[in-house]
């Protein structure tokens, strides 16, 4: 994730398109549309378009056809996590909503086209919730209701191998090795040549759904510890440093012989940080082998070891695992040396009095290449072409989008609102990019494998130890859901 100089608000909404005749395409009555940064007009004919991108920024080019004047574009979003994606009513001051209007108001400016937003999120996305059942139904029924998609990630894979997305890489309106589009994306979820979601700078989900540590920094002044962003910078913020620091450091505060959410505590374990301990270290539940088929990575000595230690860390009693009906009153507090949890409590807790840093997870060891964060599966959604009435025009919107997205909501969503009011201190920015630099995607978590997800968060509750049994008895679940998967993928056209 790239930083960029964020404009001013009475900026947003003065801008012009240049827009250029030609382009690849056999319909004489389309043009070609490229936009820089500066935004200025420019009309030549088709002999004069120039495709090389400009020394700074690579240029946008969709093929824009006179018919999309006027036509409204219906985009789909649906996932475990309530959101507001590629639609802001009107300007109110916000940064992000207000780039995000920009965004619009600049599409319609380029294309003639306005969007629509059908929200159907905050629902159950376990594969066949309700993203599935839409798009599934949309596309039996041949009706052409979605031109483009954000799915959650459990529903969108499901999509995927059952055919009913568009291949991006196919997309001629899409260039998928631009910088407004996730490269790691492109790496690691393309099967068998093809791209059936991904995630850009159109979206900000993916980034507040990426894992990362928060830390009391009075904390660690208080007590002598050693600075946590010394430490990653040093390659010396690993799994044993971190459980090194928080030893002994649970406290019963107000002596009532007991530990609960009234007390000081090392670590505060949110219940998927199981999850990003093993990415953290470099593990996946799944990966794609060869670019065509998805295998089976949990179940090995390094895994186990790195989710054994973190089990045994979340039943000391100098840390705290947080409960559905427990609060995080440790953390806000100011009583908990560390939090496991997500980029977006960043923003959630930019009032918050406690003085706190951020930090990547830590790596499994000091011999591991560079440290790795993830995204949370559960919470995430990903962007899709459904069976939509015309292709070519959705995969332009999505590019358009994304183009714009970086110009304008990815420094809204960086610079303002998460750097200029989230974080207490330039260190936590050199963190954060970190922590988007090296995130990664798993697939294996995306298709559930044998319901693993859940088996380990499962651990994580209730405290056991006994990992080896919970992989074994999901041996054979895991290898006929693959068999599933792949073989849905090997007969896509």
């Amino acid at each position: 994730m790239k930083r960029f100089s964020a404009l001013m608000l009475a900026m947003l909404m003065c801008f012009s398109v240049l827009v250029a005749c030609g382009g690849k395409t056999d319909d004489p009555a389309a043009t070609t549309t490229a936009a820089n940064d500066n935004l200025g007009e420019n009309t030549t004919t088709a002999s004069d378009v120039v495709t090389e991108p400009a020394e700074t920024e690579p240029q946008l080019e969709v093929t824009v056809k006179p018919e999309y004047e006027g036509k409204t574009v219906n985009i789909l979003t649906s996932g475990n996590w309530a959101y507001t994606e590629f639609y802001a009513e009107e300007i109110n001051g916000d940064p992000i909503n207000d780039a995000k209007y920009t965004m619009n108001a600049m599409l319609k400016d380029m294309m003639g086209i306005t969007v629509q937003v059908e929200d159907v999120s905050g629902g159950s996305s376990g594969g066949s919730g309700k993203g599935f059942t839409t798009i599934s139904t949309s596309k039996l029924a041949g009706d052409h209701a979605y031109d483009i998609a954000s799915i959650g990630t459990y529903d969108v894979s499901s999509l995927a191998y059952q055919g009913y997305l568009y291949d991006l890489n196919a997309m001629e309106n899409i260039d998928l090795t631009k910088p407004w589009w996730d490269p790691k994306a492109q790496e690691q979820l393309e099967i068998n040549g093809k791209m059936f979601y991904t995630t850009g700078d159109a979206m900000v989900l993916d980034n507040n759904c990426t894992y990362c540590i928060l830390f009391n920094k009075d904390l660690v002044s208080t007590n002598n510890i050693e600075n946590p962003y010394d430490l990653v910078k040093n390659n010396q913020w690993t799994l044993d440093k971190m459980l090194e620091l928080t030893t002994n450091f649970g406290t019963d505060l107000n002596g009532d012989g007991k530990l609960d959410d009234n007390d000081q505590y090392g670590i505060l374990f949110w219940t998927d940080s199981g999850i990003g301990m093993i990415h953290a270290a470099g593990g996946r539940f799944g990966t794609i082998e060869n670019g065509t088929d998805i295998v089976y990575t949990l179940n090995n000595e390094k895994n186990l070891d790195i989710l054994t230690r973190w089990l045994n860390a979340r039943n000391d009693d100098n840390n705290y695992f947080i409960t559905g009906s427990q609060t995080t009153a440790p953390f806000t507090e100011g009583r908990a040396l560390f939090y496991t949890r997500y980029v977006r409590n960043i923003i959630d807790f930019r009032e918050l009095d406690t003085n706190f840093g951020i930090l990547p997870y830590p790596k499994g060891d000091a011999s591991q290449e560079e440290y790795c964060n993830t995204l949370h599966a559960y919470g995430n959604a990903l962007m899709c072409i459904p069976d939509a009435a015309d292709p070519d025009m959705s995969a332009a919107v999505m590019e358009v989008m994304s183009y714009y997205g970086r110009q304008e909501l990815l420094p809204a969503y960086y610079d303002i609102t998460l750097v200029g009011k989230g974080i207490r201190d330039e260190a936590s920015e050199e963190m954060l990019d970190i922590i988007f630099s090296t995130r990664f995607f798993d697939v294996g978590t995306y298709y559930q494998l044998g319901g693993l997800n859940e088996a380990v968060n499962g651990l994580m509750t209730s405290g056991s130890t006994s990992i080896a049994p919970v992989l074994k008895a999901s041996e054979k679940v895991v290898e006929r859901t693959l068999e599933k998967i792949n073989a849905g993928f090997a007969g896509i056209e």
